[in-house]
């Protein structure tokens, strides 16, 4: 950690252990400091409390709903959180308990990579073979501050972690006092969890909150997977099987349902398309998360042959038609449940419509205008 790094004050600072990690005296202390809570699930004194502060998720918008709340900890339960999570993360990885499709918090995995090398690939492997796909692009509201404590316990002790370390974390999360920082200083008055169902949440900020969602999205994952949702597919050369499903990276996730043969069309998988959605949602929501529904959209990939110019083309909204579809369907739509529960038709984008997905703003059918003007913007303005 480096020094201009923030921690609650109730505790020393970071600078003032990286000062003691110079004297053998001094870090054998703090090495037992740490241990003990790990070994027995002890909570030190001065690591239950927490401290709150509001930072701008984009610049200028300083509405309440649009800024992100961060939680300071104690230097040291900071140190051990991070612990964890990499103790977590090399268990799996070693294990294979990760399923190919998560990206988010791993090594060697970049977003970057996730978005060009996997999604625009996948997409040209469906155009290849013309097959009707249904894809959809979901954005999980406050992942970190929503994730319910035995649902994490427990997926984090599938990573390998004893069960008295995580004691050690979570009782800290559920038990601490918390105060919030302003531009006017710390509050003096305290908030803190009630008795009977005490905060939920890993915290955002918390350096094992990436590893926590890897770990639970895993099983997430293997449930899309068991359900037989996704598509699989013979490499060109090897002729090795592959499948594709779901494509995330921490809680931004991609869920893909293609038709098994070309000679489908793209009416017939919508059916196949909501339930996948609804599968996910379900998980998500089981975990303690929600979708958002005004940050997700979807496509519904088909192709038609244009005799007059001999190629292919996709087709667009309007061409498809409900007459079309199975029956016990009038619409061309799949359905989410809101963040109260209502139920809602997600945006459907049309297959060259970019959006904004991990930064990039993409299409299936390669568009890249929007993208090129976003970065002509970005150069200019660094120009300027």
């Amino acid at each position: 950690m480096g020094e201009h790094k923030g921690s609650e004050p109730h505790g020393l600072h970071n600078g003032h252990y990286k000062a003691g990690a110079a004297s053998n005296l001094l870090a054998c202390c703090d090495t037992i400091f740490r241990s003990i809570p790990f070994a027995t699930g002890f909570v030190p004194a001065q690591w239950r409390h927490l401290l709150n502060f509001a930072i701008e998720k984009k610049p200028g918008k300083i509405w309440v709903d649009l800024m992100r709340t961060i939680q300071m900890m104690n230097s040291e339960l900071q140190a051990n959180n991070k612990r964890v999570g990499k103790s977590a993360m090399a268990y799996a990885e070693k294990h294979k308990l990760i399923p190919s499709g998560q990206h988010g918090s791993r090594k060697r995995h970049q977003a970057i990579d996730l978005a060009l090398t996997t999604k625009r690939l996948t997409w040209d492997l469906l155009h290849l073979q013309r097959r009707p796909t249904g894809w959809i692009s979901s954005d999980a509201k406050s992942c970190f501050d929503r994730i319910v404590h035995w649902v994490a316990i427990i997926s984090l002790m599938r990573f390998g972690i004893q069960w008295r370390t995580l004691r050690s974390m979570f009782d800290t999360l559920m038990k601490s006092k918390h105060r919030v920082r302003t531009g006017f200083g710390d509050s003096d008055r305290v908030f803190t969890p009630p008795t009977l169902i005490p905060f939920q949440g890993c915290g955002q900020g918390n350096g094992a909150g990436p590893p926590i969602w890897v770990a639970i999205s895993s099983i997430l994952l293997g449930m899309m997977i068991s359900k037989g949702f996704g598509f699989d597919f013979l490499m060109s050369i090897s002729w090795a099987p592959l499948l594709a499903d779901c494509f995330c990276f921490v809680d931004d996730t991609d869920v893909c349902q293609a038709a098994p043969s070309p000679d489908q069309s793209g009416e017939s998988i919508v059916p196949a398309v909501a339930k996948a959605l609804q599968w996910w949602s379900n998980g998500v929501r089981l975990t303690g998360g929600a979708i958002r529904p005004d940050k997700s959209f979807w496509y519904l990939i088909n192709f038609k042959w244009n005799s007059q110019l001999g190629v292919w083309q996709f087709r667009k909204k309007r061409d498809f038609k409900p007459s079309l579809l199975p029956t016990g369907m009038s619409e061309i739509a799949v359905e989410l449940d809101d963040l109260d529960g209502t139920s809602v038709h997600l945006k459907w984008l049309e297959a060259d419509e970019s959006a904004k997905t991990l930064g990039i703003l993409m299409s299936p059918c390669s568009n890249s205008k929007a993208q090129l003007v976003v970065m002509q913007g970005k150069a200019k303005a660094w120009a300027d």
